[in-house]
């Protein structure tokens, strides 16, 4: 089953210094990771929120250079609204041809929780994966992003390597269960 995954980075002033370059290491592996026939799109916001691409890519090398130079030229600094952020990558999960995976790398500080994990729920189609970054996270946040997207939730450090937080992630998106299953025996 072919996966779309887009990779949201806090880029807000909390997130300043060794903890945005923490997550932009995670999330640089969990690029590389990335199979030839995924397509994905990555998102940052603090104040604001910037999308790389208009829709979702695939996962080509020249695809991936850029998601990498992009990456590499975000800072940390402003406000932290991530409710954009969130609109932004759930909006278009409602496809059945294919899986849609949102990896959100953050510290969790925001005021607006509960309206948060209320979109979440909106969007049944999409799987949640929260990564929590940093010493002193939102672990309420980002436990309760992972539940109510049905995925996972993973906490790095600032003394983690962050390959096993990436490696994990793609062993668990890489041969999705299958859900809301029903069998029919006839008569």
């Amino acid at each position: 089953t072919p996966k779309e995954i887009v990779f949201v980075l806090d880029t807000s002033g909390s997130m300043s210094g060794f903890p945005i370059e923490k997550a932009k290491e995670s999330m640089k592996l969990a690029l590389d990771g990335l199979n030839p026939q995924d397509t994905f799109n990555l998102i940052t916001f603090a104040g604001d929120t910037h999308v790389l691409f208009e829709q979702p890519v695939p996962a080509t090398s020249e695809n991936l250079r850029k998601a990498q130079a992009f990456l590499e030229s975000r800072q940390g600094g402003g406000g932290t609204e991530m409710m954009k952020a969130i609109t932004t990558a759930l909006a278009p999960s409602n496809s059945q041809s294919h899986i849609r995976v949102v990896c959100f790398m953050t510290d969790g500080y925001v005021g607006n929780e509960a309206q948060i994990l209320a979109e979440i729920q909106k969007h049944p189609n999409a799987r949640v994966f929260s990564f929590g970054i940093g010493n002193s996270v939102n672990r309420y946040l980002l436990d309760k992003m992972a539940e109510e997207g049905r995925g996972e939730v993973e906490y790095v450090s600032l003394k983690d390597d962050g390959s096993a937080a990436a490696k994990r992630f793609h062993e668990r998106v890489r041969s999705p269960l299958l859900t809301d299953i029903s069998l029919d025996f006839g008569d």
